[in-house]
């Protein structure tokens, strides 16, 4: 009687694993060894994020989406995924998306292991570390018992470039949000040009949208009915379950639109 109702809780709770993909950091080593060690530093690979010092930016960001929505942020399924982002290569962004991959394999099946329940996998990529994710198209699918693994994307200040544009399209992903804000030049100053022809004369700089009939939702983002910088994405990560909500609220449950979302603090 006890393990039929243990089983029934498993089933009820919210096995969703949430993975963190931090962007780009040209001077990735020297800054990890420097005194701000603390704001920026990330383990290479997957990483519990409460398993970093507590005085650590990426365990409070942990942490503060617990504290909000403890269901759907449980810090014993925060993740963070640590790549070689010193280089602005897509090839580079490839070999870290095959590497999440089988990462995120074993997770799951660990996860499986444990609770006898697939999980449900959200994916946040940061600038850059958007496009690491959204590469893991390539390497899809991820399955478990011959069951395909649901995965949410969330872009945030994603560069959008063309070499890999259609992966928001691709079925791994269940559903893709891109935010993006007008005030976010960083996003754009990759220069995708130069090393893809195809894109020298329309999208010779980043893009900071989808094609309009891309699958995905995207979101023109303000904070306090204000655009914000790239560098202001760091501290609004730890509101990031208001955010999603409002953001889903806007969307109305559709795969394909552009909205406007204020997030008021």
């Amino acid at each position: 009687m006890n393990v039929c109702c243990h089983t029934q809780t498993e089933n009820q709770r919210d096995h969703t694993i949430t993975v963190f993909v931090h962007g780009t950091s040209v001077a990735r080593r020297m800054i990890n060894m420097s005194p701000l060690r603390p704001r920026v530093y990330c383990p290479q690979g997957l990483t519990l994020a409460i398993d970093l010092p507590k005085n650590y930016h990426y365990h409070q960001m942990a942490q503060s989406c617990a504290d909000l929505h403890n269901e759907l942020y449980s810090v014993d399924r925060f993740y963070l995924f640590g790549w070689r982002s010193e280089s602005f290569s897509h090839k580079n962004r490839m070999k870290s998306a095959k590497k999440l991959m089988k990462s995120l394999e074993h997770l799951a099946a660990k996860y499986y292991e444990k609770h006898s329940i697939i999980p449900d996998i959200r994916l946040i990529g940061f600038s850059h570390g958007g496009n690491v994710v959204l590469d893991t198209a390539y390497y899809a699918p991820l399955k478990i018992s011959d069951q395909t693994i649901n995965i949410e994307a969330w872009l945030l200040g994603t560069p959008i470039q063309r070499i890999n544009h259609d992966c928001v399209n691709h079925s791994h992903f269940q559903k893709v949000y891109s935010v993006y804000s007008k005030k976010d030049w960083l996003q754009r100053i990759d220069p995708q040009g130069i090393v893809n022809k195809k894109a020298r004369k329309a999208h010779f700089w980043s893009d900071r949208v989808f094609d309009a009939d891309a699958r995905c939702v995207q979101v023109k983002f303000t904070v306090n009915s204000q655009s914000i910088r790239h560098t202001s994405y760091r501290s609004i990560f730890k509101y990031f379950p208001s955010i999603q909500k409002l953001i889903e609220q806007a969307a109305q449950g559709l795969d394909t639109c552009m909205v406007e979302v204020d997030f008021t603090l």
